[in-house]
């Protein structure tokens, strides 16, 4: 793994086995502090030629009503438009931070990307070497 950034709010690397993206939030952040540095993601995921991302949550709570429309109208769409295919979430082992991810990609489902939410980083790195 290449460390690509690391802040105190995120961490991205690049897993060279997978050729994919990894983006660990590191603690909670929202409003523009959180699109900040989901924007940095998809800056870098612009430059490289990448289809592949896997975004560890496991530190952050629900996203609020407005981040979540951001991310479904905005965000994700754009990350589609520069390359993404495959995404696995990684969250926190609570059912609430599953319903809450849930929430976030289920209206997305039509989109031309694959998404995969699991409590276990292995598990997302298993489901993302076979895509």
């Amino acid at each position: 793994m290449t460390v690509i950034q690391d802040t105190d709010l995120y961490t991205i690397e690049h897993d060279e086995d997978l050729d994919a993206i990894i983006h660990t939030w590191n603690m909670f952040s929202n409003g523009e502090q959180f699109r900040e540095g989901a924007n940095e993601l998809l800056d870098l995921f612009d430059e490289r030629e990448i289809s592949k991302l896997i975004v560890d949550t496991r530190e952050v709570k629900a996203h609020d009503d407005e981040d979540k429309r951001w991310l479904q109208e905005e965000w994700i769409p754009n990350m589609i438009d520069a390359g993404l295919e495959y995404s696995a979430n990684v969250h926190r082992e609570s059912v609430i931070a599953e319903m809450d991810l849930e929430e976030t990609v289920d209206p997305l489902e039509d989109e031309p990307f694959e998404n995969y939410l699991t409590d276990d980083m292995a598990d997302a790195r298993e489901w993302l070497a076979e895509q």
